[in-house]
This record gives structure tokens, C-alpha cells and sequence, in this order.
């Protein structure tokens, strides 16, 4: 007979105190279901380019399957350097990369380098709400600092936000970001790292979503301004661009004088990323330009669904993105979008993710991936038009 074993009386612990994800949970409920047109998740509906999934299975083939250095193998760290100093048109070294198991490892290890109990962390909301967890797990007091929507989309008063900043350890800043697809400007890098070296602040910046831009090659990045041993921290990730979210691989740009730290709690931690997925990761940078290329044009063409069957509402408010694939949307008469979300789903079966998810305050707030294709968003639309209207009615 089975001992049902129950949690103990009186335990407390920062994970019991954490909330759960909102997305997470409406997702959870519906696994299995027929007929879901899943919009809540961000990534690409379609499967890892074959070129790379080659590379992987080829390793495998010839055994690679032994650990690996705990910072990565030598050949994906000269990769990704490679290709950062292209990109950026500034020199990065190999000594300041380190590879990671996705992008939330490498926003772990970030924090756990430069945080102590009690230190300051400022970043902005709407937010991936693991950009806010993480820091919090790791015993920070974090603020955070709402971006301001209006006529011309989501902006940071900088003022504002380096005013908030006084005092922090650290600051996290998400460009791109998610949800809301806003980006920094290079002017505002610029003002925001020359305060910050007066100041001495850390900064950690998550540029998953570089790639996905569209008025460029690549967003504006700290990378291209900083030095190699400014307080900089650069988090990125293969999932996004190169459609590998399952494979679970990333790496820091950071100090070099902070790469024995990090090889020290990556052992502590996950030990090393998979080699086989490592040479993955090396042809997605070497030979991955016209997928990203490809990639971008199709979200493009998706944001094109996305803003004008939105636009067709007018309860509802919604500015096109910069960069990202999401759509991030205001719906005029909705008074709690969790209840409204699980209500889309039973009712049309079109996944959405709710604001809360993002901001506690953004009731009447949702969020859609248009990484789909226009058909698939037209058909998700061609439910969703008629409860949209009779939000109106009610």
C-alpha cells in the first residue's frame, strides 16, 4: 500500500511563496483537447530547420554523447563570438562567452553572480514574468517600473526608470521585450549605460528577441557600446530566432573577469549543455541567415493579420510592435481577462495569454504569438470576432 505523504506543517520557503504562471495554467488545462488554436506560447508553429537537426543527429551518430566543457566546447563559443562581433561590429571575444541550457539558465546564473540577500533590482512591467521571479527566488527586493502606452506604442521615461534605479544592485532590462515588443533606442542605451558606469550598477540585459526586429538587421544592443569589462551582462538564446525553443540552449556575453564564476556555478548547476545540441547551435549560427531572414518576413506578414483584424474592434487598443512576435492588446469592457481567457478557450478554443500574466494590473490586457501562419491567424480570428462583439453588447 501506497503512503500518501502530504507537506509539512508550518514549511515556508520562497518557492511555496511563488505564484504560478498564468499562461502555464490555462495551457495546462487544455493539453489534449481537439480543435486549439494555441496563441498563448511564445514560439513559432513551425519545427526546427532541418539543417540544424542534421547537425545534431550527425553528432549523435558519432557518439557525442560524453560531458562537455562546463562554459561549452571551444567551437561554439568561437561561434557565437564570431558572430556577435559581426553583428555588433565590435569586437567579442570567446573569453567572455559562456554557453547555457536555454535562456532562463543563463538569466539564473546571471543573478547569482553579481546578488546577495536584500539587493535592489530594478526592471519594467508588462514583463516575461520569469524576469521578475528569478531575481526574487534569489532573495532580491525587485521593483518594477511600468512602461507608458500611448499614441506612438510603449516608451520608458528614462528619467523615471534611472530615477527608480538609484540604489539598485542590479538592473534587468528585457529589449525587445516581451510582451509588448518595445525596444530600446540607441540613444537610450547609450544614456542609460553612462549613468550606469557613474553609479557602478549592474546591468543584465535579455536580448532573446534581438533578431526578431523589424525596422533592421538586429535591435539596438549593449553589446555594440560596451566595453568588455563594463557591467554588462548580455542574456540570449537559440529559441526564438533559430525556432529550437525545446532544445533548451542559450549563452552569456559578460566580464571576462566574471568567466571562472560562471564555469563554477554552471558545474554546481547543470554541469554542461549536450554536445550533440552544441553542434545544433554552431550551424544555426553559421548557416542560419536565411531561415531568420525567411522567419522575419512571415511574421511580418502575420503581424499584417493580426493588426487588421484588431483594428475591425473598436473596443479594442493595440500599436504595432518593433520587433518580438507577439501582439499585445487592450480589449475596452473586460474586468478580469483570466476569467475571460478560460471563457475564449471553452467557447471558441483559440488560446490566449492574459495580461496579468505579464503586469497584475493589466486586467483588460491579452496577448497573442502571431508566429503562425496568416490562415491559421485568420481562422483563430474568425472565432474570436464574435465574443470580441459581445463584450461590446454586454
Amino acid at each position: 500500500m501506497t503512503k500518501e505523504f502530504k507537506a509539512i506543517d508550518g514549511l515556508e520557503s520562497k518557492g511555496l511563496r511563488l505564484n504560478g504562471s498564468a499562461t502555464r495554467e490555462l495551457a495546462n488545462a487544455t493539453m489534449g483537447r481537439d480543435n486549439i488554436i494555441p496563441l498563448w506560447f511564445g514560439e513559432p508553429d513551425v519545427s526546427t530547420p532541418d539543417f540544424i537537426c542534421k547537425a545534431a543527429a550527425g553528432s549523435l551518430e558519432h557518439g557525442e554523447t560524453f560531458y562537455s566543457e562546463g562554459l561549452g566546447k571551444p567551437f561554439l563559443r568561437e561561434a557565437i563570438a564570431k558572430y556577435q562581433s559581426g553583428l555588433f561590429k565590435n569586437t567579442i571575444g570567446t573569453d567572455r562567452i559562456a554557453v547555457t541550457l536555454s535562456g532562463g539558465n543563463a538569466l539564473n546564473l546571471a543573478f547569482q553572480l553579481i546578488l546577495n540577500d536584500g539587493d535592489k533590482v530594478v526592471t519594467t512591467i508588462p514583463a516575461f514574468p520569469n524576469l521578475l521571479a528569478i531575481p526574487s527566488l534569489q532573495s532580491a527586493a525587485v521593483e518594477a517600473v511600468h512602461l507608458e502606452y500611448g499614441e506612438n506604442g510603449w516608451k520608458l521615461d528614462i528619467d523615471k526608470f534611472l530615477a527608480a534605479a538609484r540604489g539598485a544592485k542590479v538592473v534587468l532590462l528585457n529589449s525587445p521585450g516581451n510582451p509588448t515588443g518595445w525596444t530600446l533606442s540607441r540613444e537610450e542605451q547609450q544614456t542609460i549605460l553612462q549613468e550606469f558606469r557613474k553609479t557602478g550598477t549592474w546591468l543584465i540585459s535579455d536580448e532573446v528577441y534581438n533578431r526578431i526586429y523589424y525596422n533592421g538587421l538586429a535591435a539596438p544592443s549593449f553589446l555594440e557600446i560596451a566595453e568588455p569589462e563594463d557591467r554588462v551582462i548580455a542574456v540570449n538564446s537559440f529559441s526564438k530566432t533559430w525556432a529550437m525553443t525545446g532544445w533548451r540552449i542559450g549563452w552569456l556575453t559578460l566580464p571576462p573577469s566574471l568567466i571562472p564564476t560562471v564555469e563554477k556555478l554552471m558545474e554546481y548547476s547543470v554541469a554542461c549543455a549536450p554536445v550533440f545540441i552544441q553542434r545544433a547551435a554552431k550551424v544555426a549560427l553559421e548557416q542560419g541567415e536565411d531561415f531568420i531572414k525567411t522567419s522575419k518576413n512571415r511574421y511580418n506578414a502575420g503581424l499584417d493579420v493580426v493588426e487588421d483584424r484588431l483594428s475591425r474592434h473598436q473596443n479594442i487598443s493595440f500599436k504595432r510592435p518593433e520587433a518580438a512576435f507577439y501582439a499585445y492588446f487592450q480589449i475596452d469592457g473586460v474586468k478580469n481577462n483570466m476569467e475571460m481567457a478560460r471563457y475564449i478557450i471553452d467557447e471558441t478554443g483559440v488560446g490566449l495569454a492574459p495580461g496579468v500574466a505579464f503586469d497584475p494590473s493589466a486586467k483588460d490586457w491579452f496577448r497573442l504569438c502571431f508566429a503562425q501562419s496568416e490562415e491559421r491567424l485568420h481562422q483563430a480570428f474568425d472565432r474570436l470576432d464574435p465574443f470580441i462583439r459581445k463584450i461590446v453588447d454586454k
